[in-house]
């Protein structure tokens, strides 16, 4: 497959924006899906620009996961975040280090970890949620209300789009 790029200010390669050759392409209009993963991609970079200093984007998606679905085995939320056990372990223990996370033992099988939240790792979690849902509202008052109504619009296509498939 060939591959087109583009440059970025500087001149030089911008792998980000690179695409498949658009003749060899069968999704559509290639130009569309070059800009639309580039902006989702920008858009995601610049809201984890607003996480908590120490937390990376992997820890803080363990933290969201027992945030929104409470106390899970390491298997289970390993599964949650389709890494493999060691990797959700070794997360889990720096996430436990800092205070964010508490690791007990199962009450029906002890050989069995249990990973959930501790009030610091919730207060984490909101406050996170907090400073990127202020960062994008200053953002989406720069536009109109035209804009805003057709970026609304699009929000149930962009949830679409993220849909399992079986």
């Amino acid at each position: 497959m060939t591959e087109r790029r583009t440059t970025n200010r500087n001149g030089t390669a911008d792998p980000a924006t690179s695409t498949a050759d658009p003749a060899t392409s069968t999704d559509g209009d290639p130009e569309l899906v070059a800009r639309l993963r580039l902006s989702v991609l920008r858009l995601s970079r610049r809201l984890r620009q607003h996480a908590a200093p120490g937390v990376t984007p992997s820890q803080l998606s363990v933290l969201s996961t027992l945030h929104h679905h409470g106390p899970l085995t390491l298997g289970d939320l390993a599964s949650h975040e389709a890494v493999q056990p060691p990797s959700v372990t070794r997360m889990v223990g720096s996430l436990e280090e800092a205070g964010l996370v508490t690791r007990t033992g199962s009450a029906d099988d002890r050989r069995t970890v249990v990973a959930q939240l501790t009030p610091k790792g919730r207060k984490a979690v909101e406050e996170i949620r907090r400073r990127r849902d202020a960062w994008l509202a200053e953002r989406l008052g720069e536009l109109s209300d035209e804009e805003r109504d057709r970026l609304a619009a699009s929000v149930p296509l962009l949830e679409r789009l993220l849909e399992e498939r079986p």
